[in-house]
């Protein structure tokens, strides 16, 4: 109380007279308010330069290309590691120790052929900010590997690359879409349409061969992901492996179901739900249906996405 008392005696003695000689103010409640409006401009002021304080540090983020692997290390963040002559994720990883000349990285999952000691890799992550430049893949050199461990030697060439061609499409409701796979090479002398599928995704199936439970999980202009039942799943289901599809799109305006056929190659197969697997294909060419039950091949009319 004795603070507030020194203050308010000091604003109506030795600062009213001093503020009434500069700005010529008479009374003490002038000065009051000229003191409250000072105030409540550095309040503003202080402010501001909190905010832009933030903001510029949000901005910073990594300043050298080189910091790169180790952020990734301290999020744990998930890479793929893509052989320079392939699209497809070779292997799915996390880094557990980063130097500058060497990764070390824990393997979550494989996708066909591992690189081999001395290949030269692309590795591929979540888009980052250094400097104000995105960047979301750096090459490397493979190094020693075993069935759970591998090391990449020397990252360099630090870039941007457009990740997906084509943007997939989540599939919401099965009873607009069916599927009929086939685990075989595209052959004009085969009678597809009159023979039964190794795989089917059909919700409104009757019979007992689990087809309805199959479920297609996303599709694109450039390949489809099913969800199959294991029991569903013949042997020659496998990654690499050529397949054939009759894709049914339920065509709004028409009011029917409009058939596409296409060849394709299983880029993927990973456990997904209990007793199910996620296959991954990617489209390879397309046919048409002829009168004696074979496909002509060499098409490029692939099925639009679901929307």
């Amino acid at each position: 109380m004795e603070l507030l008392t020194d203050i308010q005696r000091y604003i109506d003695g030795p600062l009213t007279e001093l503020l009434s000689g500069i700005f010529g103010l008479s009374s003490p409640e002038q000065v009051r308010m000229l003191l409250a409006g000072a105030l409540a401009v550095l309040a503003v002021v202080l402010l501001l330069a909190a905010l832009s304080f933030m903001r510029s540090g949000r901005r910073k983020g990594l300043t050298h290309e080189e910091d790169i692997p180790a952020e990734l290390s301290r999020k744990g963040a998930a890479i793929d590691v893509t052989m320079n002559d392939d699209t497809s994720p070779a292997l799915r990883c996390v880094i557990t120790r980063a130097g500058r000349k060497r990764l070390q990285c824990d393997i979550l999952d494989r996708n066909g052929k591992d690189p081999q000691q001395g290949d030269e890799v692309s590795i591929l992550f979540p888009p980052t900010s250094v400097n104000g430049t995105r960047i979301n893949v750096f090459s490397a050199t493979a190094g020693k590997a075993d069935a759970e461990r591998i090391v990449l030697e020397t990252p360099r060439h630090f870039g941007y690359v457009k990740r997906r061609e084509h943007v997939r499409k989540k599939v919401m409701d099965q009873q607009f879409i069916r599927v009929r796979l086939w685990v075989s090479p595209m052959d004009s002398t085969y009678e597809f349409q009159d023979s039964p599928p190794d795989v089917g995704v059909n919700s409104y199936a009757q019979d007992d061969s689990g087809h309805e439970a199959n479920t297609v999980i996303n599709i694109s202009n450039g390949g489809m992901a099913l969800n199959v039942r294991n029991q569903n799943l013949p042997p020659a289901c496998v990654t690499g492996g050529p397949v054939v599809l009759n894709i049914f799109l339920f065509n709004f305006r028409e009011k029917e179901f409009k058939p596409y056929w296409c060849a394709g190659e299983i880029r993927s197969m990973e456990g997904g739900e209990e007793g199910y697997t996620r296959v991954g294909i990617a489209f390879t060419g397309s046919g048409s249906p002829r009168e004696d039950g074979c496909i002509d091949w060499g098409g490029k009319s692939y099925p639009p996405s679901v929307r």
